[in-house]
């Protein structure tokens, strides 16, 4: 291997996700560097390689594998060859994964194949086996609008990772705007409350207070009617004083009496 192929093949295993990267082996295994080798004189530069090798990873579905909770990677040599490796469902050597990239546009060979199968499936046809040839392996995805294409194992829910990861964060939105109607609702249930009971408390300072003015008048009143009686009591014994003097010294003298009586 020449030098300027030893710095393509570095350049090309540079794009390695790093979870692949982290399962294959420290040194360098001949049957990647062959797949390498092989895709570059395919007529695709290192840049063209590393970027196939970035978008397969997430198109083909290792990403959702290597994800916390996914099913994982089985081989990582073999996803590694398979990242890198040309095609083999398209005739045109210049088809990048459905794109012709002298051009950058759709190819039109993968167009009309996943046109055909797109019409297949609606009729409710089953694709015969191929005559000769690799079984196919490429599915598309089955998300609104979308025309996205996937290589490898066809995901149960037949999304592709852009879709998959758009359906999930719709789920989880609508899930969170449940949650947040509930807390808004108990909050609107709390607060409801809160006013209920403030309302009763200010019923009930009211009913205190009533009841305490009442009692003031009430009390004021009483003391009122008690000064007016020994008013006139006092006025009653002026009176007969004033009419019977002879009796002053008789109501008096209990009162001598008990202030000179011993103890």
């Amino acid at each position: 291997m020449s030098p300027e192929q030893a710095a393509a093949v570095a350049q090309v295993e540079a794009a390695w996700p790093e979870a692949l990267a982290a399962l294959l082996p420290a040194y360098r295994l001949p049957v990647v560097r062959d797949a390498i080798l092989a895709a570059l004189d395919g007529g695709r530069t290192p840049e063209q390689l590393a970027e196939r090798v970035r978008r397969r990873w997430w198109n083909h579905g290792y990403a959702m594998d290597a994800a916390e909770g996914g099913k994982g990677i089985g081989s990582a040599v073999g996803v590694a060859v398979g990242l890198v490796r040309p095609s083999t469902d398209c005739p045109d050597p210049m088809c990048e994964d459905g794109v012709t990239i002298d051009r950058d546009t759709a190819c039109p060979a993968c167009e009309q194949r996943r046109a055909d199968r797109k019409a297949a499936r609606r009729q409710g046809l089953v694709p015969g086996p191929r005559e000769a040839g690799p079984a196919p392996v490429w599915w598309d995805c089955e998300g609104e609008d979308c025309d996205a294409t996937g290589h490898g194992p066809r995901p149960e829910d037949g999304l592709c990772w852009k879709c998959h990861d758009r359906a999930e964060a719709e789920e989880i939105e609508r899930a969170t705007a449940g949650l947040r109607a509930e807390a808004e609702a108990e909050y609107a249930a709390q607060a409801e409350r809160a006013r209920a009971a403030a309302k009763w408390g200010a019923m009930l300072d009211d009913a205190y207070a009533e009841h305490a003015e009442r009692e003031a008048v009430r009390s004021a009143a009483v003391r009122a009617r008690r000064a007016a009686e020994a008013e006139e009591t006092r006025r009653l014994r002026e009176q007969l004083a004033a009419e019977h003097p002879e009796l002053a010294a008789y109501a008096q003298q209990p009162e001598d009496q008990a202030a000179t009586a011993p103890f």
